[in-house]
């Protein structure tokens, strides 16, 4: 029978395409990804609530306390004979507020009487009596204050003004004021926004805008704010009436496609309110550099790991490549020049298919060939002869290599690899090239611990020999880490414990072998 010789008759498998192992790799990127912005997109949305609290909160407090150090002061001034004495000068009196202005640098302080008049030094005495705000104070007799107006020699400043009664038995004598700039309340809403990405803006009495951090015009209504953006599940006069009312609250609005969430609440010890708005794309950005440090971190193990499973699959694949040349030369061998089968050189044909299977040097199994001989070797077995998996490590190959050359260190390699192939097939076993100069041996027809102790000890002498190279005699020696396989215990364990049994040799002056048991090293 003939083959056809043609490019039909055979087909040689070509590299193993990775594009699909490739493909999933990226498509498992790209799900982690999205996933993360998912999360980080809900994280962005929670914390949008939470810093709107904080901010409002700190805010809320800042303002009333920097409110409250003026009515602190102003009303320890009112509670001196000096101030509140109707008989005493207002000259005096305007001259000791100088004198305290001068310290606590306010725009101004000023005397007040009964008619309402305000004194100052060097100027004629001014009635207040049509300013709405003075008007309220003498009714109701209780500190005030205003909300923001423009006031200074350029007509543009913006102040709010602190007012505080002077009474005298029950009966209100005059009142202290002092009238405060706005740029320190505006800078500490600025300070304390800066830390956050929200936006604060502080509501007059009437619901007007004294100052922001957004850039909101002076004096726009809370209704100009609201009119801009789409609300959810409440009204802008709604928000208005609770605003107004001195009421706290929060909303939910929307500018486009910028989600927003608002709380807001009254200043106290004043008649204003303070709005902190924060929106989701400010808190998803502020997110970027971590989420940046997460997604490099990912990118980064999907690499690592894209790279170990795609070497091991070109390493299956080339296993796979040499079993199949081999085939095609078995098939070669059966078939040409029309040998009769019983003139077939059936040894030759066994070490053409082993090819791919066996390492070239030391005609054990290779790596990845043991490992699965292995593991169906533990899998399936039921008797009670003891299973013990060695470690065997060439001593000191570096040295072999450096001083007689690397022909001396395969010969040694080569040497070992018969020995332990010997040892596999006695105790029925399987043996394998682990690294350059490691193997891998399970033995498993062996009865007692004294049989195995003998054994290990007849190996570790059997693996003391000489080669001769370049007229020279080497001595060669190897060291043995051993374990015993128990039910239960995987594979990598059973090597694991091994690998630190040949250590623990290894520590100990070599030549030699060590056995794990329980945990610990037998050392024999």
């Amino acid at each position: 029978m003939k083959i056809r010789n043609n490019k039909q008759a055979v087909k040689h498998p070509e590299a193993v395409s990775f594009s699909n192992v490739r493909k999933a790799f990226i498509v498992c990127l790209l799900v982690s990804i999205v996933i993360v912005m998912l999360q980080n997109a809900f994280l962005a949305y929670s914390n949008m609530k939470q810093t709107a609290g904080t901010t409002r909160q700190s805010v809320t407090d800042q303002v009333s306390e920097k409110v409250g150090e003026s009515l602190k002061l102003l009303e320890s001034l009112a509670s001196l004979a000096l101030f509140y004495e109707p008989d005493i000068p207002w000259e005096e009196k305007v001259a000791k507020l100088d004198k305290i202005n001068e310290y606590y640098n306010y725009m101004f302080i000023c005397y007040v009487d009964k008619d309402i008049v305000v004194y100052t030094l060097g100027e004629e005495p001014a009635s207040l009596a049509s300013r709405e705000h003075m008007q309220k104070v003498y009714a109701s007799k209780q500190p005030y204050v205003t909300d923001s107006f423009a006031a200074g020699a350029d007509g543009k400043t913006l102040n709010y003004t602190v007012i505080v009664p002077l009474m005298k038995h029950g009966v209100m004598t005059g009142s202290l004021f002092a009238t405060i700039t706005l740029d320190d309340t505006s800078r500490l809403l600025k300070d304390i926004t800066s830390m956050t990405k929200a936006e604060a803006v502080l509501i007059g009495s009437k619901g007007q805008v004294m100052c922001s951090t957004n850039n909101t015009a002076y004096g726009a209504s809370v209704l100009d704010i609201l009119g801009n953006l789409k609300l959810f599940q409440v009204t802008a006069d709604r928000l208005e009436e609770q605003m107004l009312n001195r009421n706290a609250g929060a909303y939910y609005s929307s500018n486009g496609f910028n989600l927003m969430y608002t709380e807001y609440g009254p200043v106290k010890k004043a008649n204003w309110d303070i709005l902190v708005t924060t929106d989701f794309w400010s808190e998803f950005l502020s997110m970027l550099p971590s989420e940046g440090a997460v997604m490099t971190g990912m990118v980064l193990v999907m690499a690592v790991l894209y790279y170990f499973v795609n070497s091991h699959a070109r390493l299956q694949s080339e296993h796979i490549e040499n079993m199949t040349r081999s085939v095609r030369e078995i098939k070669k061998k059966v078939f040409q020049n029309n040998n009769p089968l019983d003139q077939i050189d059936y040894e030759n044909l066994l070490q053409l298919s082993s090819k791919g299977l066996n390492d070239d040097l030391t005609g054990t199994f290779t790596r990845v060939i043991f490992l699965e001989r292995a593991k169906g070797m533990l899998s399936h077995k039921q008797d009670d002869r003891i299973l013990v998996l060695c470690f065997i490590d060439l001593d000191d190959l570096k040295i072999l290599n450096d001083t007689s050359g690397h022909m001396a260190g395969d010969m040694a390699l080569k040497k070992i690899g018969m020995i332990l192939r010997e040892y596999s097939t006695k105790y029925d076993g399987i043996v394998g090239r682990y690294g350059g100069d490691e193997f891998i041996l399970i033995l498993q027809d062996i009865d007692s611990q004294d049989e195995l102790d003998a054994v290990l000890r007849e190996l570790v002498e059997r693996l003391k020999f000489t080669i001769r190279c370049e007229d020279k005699e080497i001595a060669v020696h190897c060291s043995i880490g051993a374990s015993i396989w128990h039910p239960g215990i995987a594979l990598g364990m059973l090597i694991s414990n091994a690998d630190k049994a040949l250590y623990n040799v290894k520590c100990h002056g070599k030549a030699d072998y060590s056995l794990f048991l329980s945990g610990e090293h037998d050392e024999i």
